[in-house]
């Protein structure tokens, strides 16, 4: 794979997160603003004169729910479908992800499966916008228990990715890692292996056989015949996957928090718990720096540090212990950001 493949791999990866607030707040600042098709949006005739999507932000940090979605849902109908689809599907985004922090699962659901109509209607199924407007959906329905919904959501993510790269493709890869997850979790064992194997071969056919973002597709497969009880092969594939973080920066992987999740568990669950220390605590301290603006964040945080705290138990540390451990690792990093 030539060096514009792997960046244009990593590029397209992280851009709905590097507009969240440069895009976003931009777009408010154009006009006029697009009529949006979605229920319950209108577009406003003159931009606010501060970021409403920044103000958004603020509010969801201080867990003002409320106005944290007024201030989304002005952001995105300010935003513009056909000229910034990004920044109006991040605001959108936000819109969901905060209904979810109210406790309204279905209400967030509905509205997603609206987006993901919309990019259809004005982008068309073939574009990048459309599929992480897929993502998004199925990811939401996974998280919220949906599992039987989510299968079909994620199974047309991978086409779509498919169709557009190729099925040997990184970005083809990441999508039936995906599904191979939540196949796990449904109990179909034999068809999660098969797709985490296929996704491995493919990552590392794209990738090279030593790229470091293997270790995501490593750490899945790794988990999953963890828990199919093939152990010893999930062994030898997790120290792999685990001596690619030793000796990179695990900032600068691809599913950071995802894999160190894994690992974190694979090491609990088998005794190493100075590797599930070491893991466990870096995926903390990833979602600390998040935010809750950040998907990871507010769908993780909490399962990461019940993790994180059943890892201390484990290892034998005492109730006050444990405080002073988590409070180490989130007091400073919300001071710092």
């Amino acid at each position: 794979m030539c060096f514009w493949k792997k960046s244009e791999a990593k590029l397209w990866l992280i851009l709905p997160q590097a507009f969240l607030l440069v895009g976003a707040g931009a777009a408010e600042l154009k006009g006029p603003p697009f009529q949006l098709v979605l229920s319950g949006l209108s577009g406003e005739k003159t931009p606010p004169k501060a970021s409403a999507f920044t103000l958004g932000l603020e509010a969801l940090e201080a867990k003002d729910y409320p106005t944290a979605l007024t201030h989304f849902e002005s952001a995105a109908a300010c935003a513009r479908l056909d000229t910034l689809p990004l920044v109006w599907l991040t605001s959108q985004f936000q819109v969901c992800q905060t209904l979810n922090l109210q406790g309204k699962q279905a209400e967030s659901v509905d509205r997603a499966r609206k987006i993901v109509d919309t990019c259809e209607r004005t982008l068309g199924a073939e574009d990048p916008i459309t599929s992480e407007a897929l993502y998004h959906l199925a990811f939401l329905l996974k998280n919220n228990g949906r599992l039987a919904e989510a299968e079909p959501v994620y199974v047309r993510h991978l086409a779509c990715l498919v169709e557009k790269h190729g099925p040997e493709s990184f970005f083809a890869a990441c999508a039936r890692t995906r599904l191979a997850d939540l196949l796990m979790l449904m109990g179909r064992m034999e068809e999660a292996e098969r797709h985490h194997r296929q996704a491995l071969a493919a990552a590392q056919a794209a990738l090279g056989e030593v790229h470091a973002d293997n270790c995501f597709f490593l750490t899945h497969l790794a988990y999953c015949l963890h828990v199919g009880q093939k152990k010893p092969e999930a062994a030898e594939l997790m120290d792999k996957a685990f001596s690619i973080v030793k000796t990179s920066n695990a900032r600068d992987l691809s599913h950071q928090v995802s894999l160190l999740r894994r690992q974190a568990e694979f090491f609990r669950d088998n005794h190493q718990l100075d590797k599930a220390r070491m893991t466990g605590r870096l995926c903390l301290e990833l979602l600390v720096a998040r935010t809750e603006a950040h998907r990871s964040h507010f769908f993780y945080y909490g399962r990461v540090k019940d993790l994180y705290q059943s890892i201390l138990v484990a290892d034998g540390l005492k109730p006050h212990e444990i405080k002073s451990h988590l409070a180490e690792v989130e007091n400073p990093l919300r001071d710092d950001r």
